[in-house]
């Protein structure tokens, strides 16, 4: 007979190697939903420097974090962005692994211009996206979902959404979701 079986051997090195690569490459973002922090009942009014929402810290400009004002994409809360408003939360990420952004979008169709456009940035990337409130309401919103594909250069990134000053709209952000991408995909 003389052939040596290593299969269980190699499997469980693989297994393991892999295993030890996605439990390094998870991304852990924080309230991604924004349920979590300051009850802001219809809409409350959050300055930079703000920590009202968990996880979050609002950048640029003011922001409304929204209660009962619209309806959500998913649970109770929203963000608002007003012209040159944003919010911020900085992760843990693995150099060089490709991460994807998910998040769903619409805009306050109360406020002008009727297209909305969010920059979103990932570390030193980003891209702006839009969303056009033409025949919504604040009961119909028709939140759209969005994606962005980013490669992480750090081992913390900060995940950016802010409004352009540009082309002052409101559009609105909720469940966020940053997911790791195979680094072959």
């Amino acid at each position: 007979m003389g052939r040596s079986i290593r299969w269980p051997g190699a499997v469980l090195i693989s297994s393991v190697s892999f295993l030890l690569t996605v439990g390094l490459a998870q991304a852990v973002l924080v309230n991604g939903g924004f349920e979590n922090g300051t009850d802001p009942g219809e809409a409350m009014v959050l300055p930079p420097g703000s920590t009202a929402i968990s996880g979050w810290t609002v950048v640029g400009g003011n922001v409304s974090y929204v209660g009962g004002r619209w309806q959500h994409s998913q649970g109770v809360r929203s963000v608002g962005l007003p012209c040159g408003g944003g919010i911020s939360q900085t992760f843990e990420t693995e150099p060089h692994q490709k991460y994807e952004v998910r998040f769903n979008m619409a805009g306050d169709p109360n406020t002008p211009p009727a297209v909305k456009s969010v920059a979103v940035s990932f570390g030193d990337e980003s891209r702006v996206f839009t969303f056009d409130t033409t025949g919504h309401s604040l009961r119909e919103m028709s939140w759209e979902a969005r994606s962005w594909i980013f490669v992480a250069t750090d081992e913390t990134t900060a995940l950016t959404f802010r409004s352009r000053t540009t082309e002052c709209s409101t559009p609105a952000v909720d469940n966020v979701r940053i997911m790791t991408i195979e680094i072959g995909v």
